[in-house]
C-alpha cells in the first residue's frame, strides 16, 4: 500500500497484504500534525503492525506546484519522525538523479553531479549512520495508545460525494483538527476502523461520522457503557452503509448513546459565522468561540447541554452536549467548532481520563513512545529552527542515537532528535 490514497479503501486492502509500506510526501502547507496523522493511519491498517516508510525525497519533489528544497536537517527528522510513529524501515526515492523524464528534476541521494560532496549525500550518509547504531534495539517495538480516531473511507466517500449540504465539507480535514490537538498536547492515537475493538481505549473521537454501518451503534454503546469516553461531531448517523438516509430522525442509531435529536442542519455560507456560549464553564472550557460551515439545530432527549449558538434563529439552542450513558460519557460537537475550542476541550477530557504526554515539552516538540517487553523507547523530536530546553526529571537515561546519558534539563538542537531509552 502506497499510502493515504482518498480513492482506495486502504482499510480493506490491508487484509490481502503482508505489510504496509507508504511513501510520505509532504507539501509545504502541511502542518506537522497531518504528517503524523498520515503515519498512524499506516500503522493502524493492520491492527498497530509496523510499517515501511517506503520513499520520501531527499531533497526536493518535482510534481508538486512549489518544489521547495528540504532544508537542512529536515531528511533526517521526517525519517525520525516514521520511526516515532511506528516504522521499522525507512528509505528515498532514488538514489540516482534521473537524467530524463518526468521525474529527471525529483531528488536524490547521489544528484546530477554524480559525487558524494553534496549536501544532501553528506545528510543521508549520517542519518544512515545513526540508523546502524541502532541496530535492532527498537525493532517491533509497539505503540500504545489510551485514545482512538476513528477513520472510514465509505464515510469519506459518502461525505464528500453527497449531493449537500455543503461544498466546503472535507472528512479528512475534520479528522485532522481532532487528531491535531491530541498531536499538540502529545498524546498517542490510534486510528482505527468504526468496528475496531474499542475496549482498550478510554477516549474515542469520530468526527463527522455519517454514515454508521451495521453494528457500529452498538459497538459505540458498549465501549460506552463500560466506561469510555465517545466524542462525535456535526451530521453524524445520517446514513447506514448503503447511503441511505436511517429514518426516524438524525443522529440516527447515535440517538440513543448521544441523548438528542437533529431536527435539521444549516449549510452557512461562505463568511457566515455562529458562536458557541459556554453555559458550564470548567477551568479549561469557558467564554466563547466560533463555529461555522455546518449547524445542526439539536434537542435534548437525556443528554444535557454544555454550550449554545449565539446567533440566528436557533440562538439558545444546544451545540455542544454531554449524555452520561452507563458508566460513560458521549459529547456531541453540533457545528464545526474553532480549533482553539477542539483544543480547550480535548485538553478537558484527557485530564479528566488521566491521559497525558509522557514528558512535558514546549510548543513545536512531538514527544512519542514505542514499547517492547518491558522497555520503553521515548523519542523527542524538535520541529523550531531553535534549541528548547526539556526537563527529564531524575530519572537516567540513554540517548541511543549518540549511546550517551542523559538526565534533568537537556537542551535539544534546532531540528534535533532524541531516542531515550531508561537506564
Amino acid at each position: 500500500i502506497s499510502g493515504y490514497i482518498k480513492k482506495l479503501d486502504q482499510f480493506k486492502w490491508a487484509k490481502y497484504v503482508d505489510i504496509v509500506s507508504w511513501d510520505n510526501y509532504p507539501r509545504p502547507e502541511h502542518r506537522m500534525s497531518t504528517v503524523a496523522l498520515k503515519h498512524d493511519l499506516m500503522r493502524g491498517l493492520k491492527d498497530g503492525q509496523s510499517y515501511i516508510l517506503a520513499e520520501q525525497t531527499p531533497s526536493k519533489q518535482n510534481w508538486q506546484p512549489y518544489n521547495i528544497l528540504k532544508r537542512p536537517g529536515m531528511v533526517r527528522l521526517l525519517s525520525y519522525q516514521a520511526l516515532a510513529h511506528g516504522a521499522d524501515t525507512v528509505m528515498f526515492f532514488q538514489l540516482r538523479a534521473s537524467v530524463a523524464g518526468v521525474e529527471k528534476f525529483h531528488g536524490a541521494v547521489i544528484s546530477h553531479a554524480g559525487h558524494e560532496h553534496t549536501r544532501v549525500f553528506q545528510e543521508c550518509a549520517k542519518l544512515g549512520n545513526e540508523l546502524k547504531n541502532l541496530e535492532d534495539r527498537i525493532l517491533d517495538s509497539k505503540y500504545r495508545s489510551q485514545v482512538a480516531i476513528m477513520f472510514d473511507w465509505d464515510n469519506w466517500w459518502a461525505v464528500e460525494l453527497s449531493s449537500g449540504p455543503s461544498r466546503d465539507l472535507q472528512y479528512f480535514e475534520q479528522v485532522e483538527k481532532y487528531y491535531h490537538a491530541l498531536y499538540e498536547q502529545n498524546i498517542a492515537v490510534d486510528i482505527v476502523r468504526p468496528d475496531a475493538d474499542l475496549s482498550k481505549y478510554d477516549l474515542v473521537i469520530a468526527p463527522l461520522l455519517y454514515m454508521t454501518k451495521s453494528g457500529v451503534a452498538k459497538n459505540i454503546e458498549t465501549f460506552v457503557e463500560n466506561g469510555g469516553t465517545f466524542l462525535t461531531s456535526f451530521l453524524s448517523g445520517i446514513v447506514d452503509e448503503n447511503d441511505h438516509v436511517i429514518l426516524g430522525g438524525y443522529p440516527g442509531e447515535l440517538k440513543r448513546v448521544l441523548g438528542i435529536w437533529v431536527e435539521e442542519f444549516d449549510a452557512l455560507l461562505p463568511g457566515m459565522k455562529n458562536t458557541m456560549e459556554i453555559i458550564q464553564p470548567t477551568k479549561d472550557l469557558e467564554g466563547q468561540y466560533e463555529c461555522g460551515l455546518i449547524c445542526d439545530v439539536v434537542h435534548l432527549k437525556g443528554a444535557e447541554a454544555l454550550a449554545v449558538y449565539g446567533e440566528n434563529f436557533y440562538a439558545g439552542k444546544p451545540c455542544f452536549t454531554r449524555n452520561r450513558y452507563g458508566k460513560g460519557k458521549a459529547y456531541y460537537v453540533a457545528s464545526d467548532a474553532e480549533e482553539q475550542f477542539i483544543k480547550d476541550f480535548i485538553k478537558k477530557i484527557c485530564d479528566e481520563k488521566d491521559i497525558c504526554a509522557p514528558i512535558d515539552a514546549p510548543e513545536g516538540v512531538e514527544i512519542t513512545q514505542r514499547f517492547k517487553e518491558d522497555k520503553a523507547f521515548t523519542f523527542i523530536l524538535n520541529h523550531n529552527d531553535f534549541s528548547i530546553s526539556i526537563d527529564l526529571g531524575q530519572k537516567k537515561y540513554e540517548n541511543l542515537i549518540t549511546g550517551k546519558e542523559k538526565s534533568g534539563k537537556v537542551n535539544i538542537a534546532a531540528k534535533g532528535v532524541f531516542i531515550l531509552e531508561e537506564l
